[in-house]
């Protein structure tokens, strides 16, 4: 399957962003755009409805399936910051961010969401994590449980992250034998002061990495069924959590 990753600035206006798609986007099974890439505000559902039709037409460009991002809606009193995924025939379904992130104040005006996305792109299954939520690996072991091959990581973090986010990144995917495709905003700067500088990545099952640096563009990788495969039958991880854990004593002490 080829997996392209958008390593985009931010843009005020959906008409903005998908333009700037339409011009770079290659013919792949599913593209991945980042987080908050209309900046950290909250749509309403006419902006949001824009925005699903804007990447409509992506998809019809790309041939597969879009993954738009991490977006911030206002939806029955709350906002929630939502994963849509698209097709070219319109929204496939959505996640959302389970847990809002506390560090950087978010928690504060998102609430907490309930759904995550599970999808078939490519003869793959997909599953969707919103930036922070990769930090909790039971979000990530549930999805590969139901049967997820791929997580793709729509995120916005921090220049002084990036070496941190490759590595989660690279546990996450080893441990659940999955590739993780993150898709990282880059060319801006969080309200305090630091700065967003890509580092967009693919990791796979078997430990390797592609980093695709701190530019602003669209990067793709191929991701293989052989080598999903092989970690699967090499390391029977997911196999030993469906049997269910052993019984563990706690032997405490001074406690």
């Amino acid at each position: 399957m080829e997996v392209a990753v958008a390593q985009m600035p931010r843009f005020s206006r959906v008409e903005e962003g998908v333009a700037w798609l339409l011009g770079r986007v290659p013919r792949v099974d599913l593209l991945v755009l980042p987080e908050y890439w209309l900046g950290a505000r909250a749509l309403e559902e006419g902006e949001f409805g824009r925005v699903v039709s804007g990447l409509v037409e992506v998809a019809g460009v790309v041939g597969g399936v879009v993954v738009g991002g991490g977006l911030a809606v206002r939806r029955g009193g709350a906002v929630v910051n939502v994963c849509p995924v698209v097709g070219r025939d319109g929204l496939l379904t959505w996640g959302e961010k389970i847990f809002p992130s506390a560090a950087t104040g978010e928690r504060g005006w998102v609430s907490p969401g309930r759904r995550l996305a599970l999808f078939r792109a490519g003869g793959f299954v997909v599953g969707c994590l919103v930036c922070v939520d990769l930090l909790y690996p039971e979000l990530a072991r549930r999805l590969a449980s139901a049967g997820a091959e791929v997580l793709v990581n729509p995120a916005s973090i921090s220049a002084d992250r990036r070496g941190l986010w490759r590595a989660v990144g690279l546990v996450r995917a080893f441990e659940n034998s999955v590739y993780v495709a993150a898709a990282l905003g880059t060319g801006y700067r969080y309200a305090d002061g630091r700065p967003a500088a890509g580092g967009s990545y693919v990791a796979s099952p078997n430990g390797g990495l592609v980093d695709f640096g701190e530019e602003a563009g669209v990067y793709t990788a191929r991701i293989s069924r052989s080598e999903l495969d092989y970690a699967r039958s090499r390391r029977r991880y997911l196999e030993d959590v469906a049997r269910g854990a052993p019984e563990v004593d706690l032997n405490t002490h001074g406690l």
